[in-house]
């Protein structure tokens, strides 16, 4: 008897002596029997990767069942369809017929709930392109303490590369020498790194192996990196096969360029077919701290007014985001925002006013008088801060946020994720938070401004203290 067939034998009792099984539906079918309410429950992860004939099986097994996934990354593919994609077809479109995934089909049948918390990126601006471009701004992200750290969380970086039999090799020897300097100079980050097609990403391997034979230096860093655990280890995947990892720091090269007669072509390969803008968003939420994107052409080279597909043109709309970000353009981000959903609200800006209520405008203004300056609805998602104080040494960024219980408070579903979830979330961010209730305030608002400001006096002494420790 085979292993399969011994576990479909053991039925029930193998389940209660493991109660708890991680497998892909393709193996449920295989080992487990067929029985009705066999477990209680089956939870499907990354399910719109998940086809419906893979899935209804275990679906078949389960009492309850929960569906998660998400219809902006990858849908699962057609066994026998072809994968060839020509990248010298210009201007070619791919319409792929793509198999309805079980995350699709359970939606029309169940309810739906939406996971709004953002956890993987430690900066907003990370993640903020992919929540407007993506998600309607939805996804809740929390403030950057520094609006726009220095270097700047995501870069961009402009190389003179050509686009020769479909790959770019400037910027694979330029994408390798950004990782030779990171693995050197920033020991323990982990990196990822994407391209667009996959003669780029065979490109950027084979310029790896190179180094590691010719340069004695980078061989020494990326061996010893290879023996960190398999998720913290360098990958190099184009947009097809990157779904589900993270690293600390990714690099994309973008590989389209001018050719070798001066002309950029309109190859966007896997971003032409329907549903290809997915691909861009997996790619672009992988990063947990930095992003530089290697690129030879700038934003404004595409030209994809003749494109139906979404793809390229939120690929050209990032780079315009990238290059923005990159030189702390305010104005520019926002002006991509609006551009990639026409329903954001930009109009709170870094220098203007906005109070949920009375009591938050009484507190800024007396907080204002002491001679601080304070920043309201802190935050580019609909997550924001209600008043940050910024540091009175440091103007880049903020040393106490405080939050009223005025509308955000409010719209929070119960006690506990207003009181300690959102609490542990801010300060998981590097956030120090003070809040001040509507009640105590109209009590004795003196009380509570000298709070505020003893609490500032308290933590820049901490500074201090913590400064002179350091000297």
């Amino acid at each position: 008897m085979n292993r399969g067939n011994g576990l479909k034998a053991a039925g029930n009792g193998l389940v209660d002596i493991l109660p708890v099984w991680l497998a892909s539906p393709e193996i449920v079918s295989s080992i487990f029997p067929l029985k009705d309410g066999l477990f209680d429950l089956v939870i499907f992860d990354e399910a719109s990767q998940c086809t419906v004939e893979s899935g209804i099986p275990a679906v078949y097994r389960a009492k309850q069942v929960v569906i998660a996934g998400d219809e902006k990354q990858l849908p699962p593919y057609n066994l026998f369809q072809s994968s060839f994609v020509n990248e010298d077809d210009e201007d070619e479109e791919y319409d792929i017929d793509e198999s309805i995934s079980l995350l699709n089909l359970a939606k029309r049948r169940f309810s739906e709930k939406l996971l709004q918390w953002h956890y993987r990126s430690k900066y907003e601006e990370l993640i903020n392109y992919s929540n407007h471009a993506f998600y309607n701004g939805h996804v809740q992200i929390a403030p950057n303490v520094v609006p726009f750290k220095k270097p700047p969380a995501i870069k961009w970086h402009k190389v003179n590369g050509r686009w020769i039999n479909q790959s770019n090799e400037v910027e694979a020897i330029e994408v390798v020498s950004i990782l030779k300097d990171i693995l050197i100079n920033q020991p323990g980050k982990t990196v990822g790194i994407i391209t667009f097609n996959s003669k780029q990403q065979t490109k950027i391997q084979d310029q790896i192996d190179k180094q590691v034979g010719e340069d004695e230096e980078f061989s020494s860093v990326y061996n010893q990196m290879l023996t960190r655990d398999l998720d913290e280890r360098v990958f190099v995947k184009n947009i097809e096969n990157v779904q589900g990892d993270e690293r600390d720091i990714i690099l994309f090269s973008i590989t389209y360029a001018k050719n070798e007669e001066g002309k950029v072509y309109n190859r966007f390969g896997m971003l032409n077919q329907k549903g290809g803008e997915n691909r861009l968003n997996v790619a672009v939420t992988r990063a947990k701290e930095a992003i530089t994107v290697v690129s030879s052409i700038e934003p404004e080279e595409l030209n994809v007014a003749n494109t139906s597909q979404m793809g390229p043109k939120l690929l050209k709309a990032y780079l315009k985001y990238v290059k923005a970000v990159s030189n702390s353009q305010v104005d520019q981000i926002n002006a991509v925002v609006q551009e990639v959903n026409e329903n954001v609200n930009t109009h709170v800006q870094e220098k203007e006013l906005h109070f949920d209520s009375p009591f938050e405008e009484q507190v800024y203004f007396q907080l204002r008088t002491l001679g601080y300056e304070v920043t309201t609805q802190v935050g580019m998602s609909g997550y924001r801060i209600d008043m940050a104080i910024v540091h009175p040494h440091d103007t880049s960024r903020y040393i106490l946020g405080i939050e009223c219980d005025g509308a955000m408070y409010h719209s929070s579903a119960n006690a506990k994720e207003r009181d300690v979830y959102r609490q542990r979330f801010l300060e998981s961010r590097g956030w120090t938070i003070e809040r001040i209730w509507s009640r105590n305030w109209w009590k004795n608002s003196s009380a509570e401004i000298e709070k505020i400001d003893q609490l500032v006096k308290e933590l820049l002494r901490r500074e201090n203290v913590r400064e002179h420790v350091v000297k």
